[in-house]
């Protein structure tokens, strides 16, 4: 499904869910122009400028990432593992500069450690606002984010948004 809102039945009871949230402009201008994004939709795309990109509807988990030099990856949060995976193999297969953001706990879990072997994270000195779905502002998240660029040694970086913040 595509769009923002999704119906979901929990018992009798019927509520609209939101369950996109979009990277903010500012969080991507920290780390520079992306030429290709597989996980986004058309409207973020253009506001970031980034020229190639997939959505929902045309899986980016399918299309080949090693032809793009820097890809930035704010995936799904059910599909977190697979498109580390894929962004693992690609770095493996191309050495490109690929972003990943995902929520900081899911660094503890098993299948982050299967599906990627580490790089470079980005640790920001507060969470990251989340731009809605469905249009709505954001409120500061129930848990942290972190973004990891894939590289051969592994490092951390504490970073701070907080002049880009002021500035968009």
């Amino acid at each position: 499904m595509s769009e923002a809102t999704r119906r979901s039945t929990v018992g009798k009871t019927k509520f609209a869910k939101d369950n996109e949230y979009y990277t903010p402009r500012y969080v991507v201008d920290y780390f520079g122009q992306f030429d290709y994004d597989p996980a986004t939709v058309k409207e973020k795309a253009e506001d970031f400028n980034i020229k190639e990109f997939d959505t929902i509807d045309t899986d980016g988990l399918a299309t080949d990432w090693t032809k793009f030099k820097r890809i930035w990856i704010n995936p799904p949060f059910t599909k977190k593992a697979e498109f580390i995976k894929k962004a693992q193999e690609t770095y493996d297969a191309a050495k490109n500069e690929i972003y990943v953001l995902f929520p900081i706990e899911f660094l503890t879990t098993k299948r982050f450690r299967d599906s990627c072997r580490g790089g470079c994270l980005f640790i920001p000195d507060g969470r990251i606002n989340f731009e809605s779905g469905l249009g709505k502002s954001g409120k500061s998240p129930a848990f942290g984010s972190v973004v990891l660029k894939l590289q051969d040694t592994n490092e951390i970086k504490y970073i701070s948004f907080k002049n880009l913040k002021e500035q968009s």
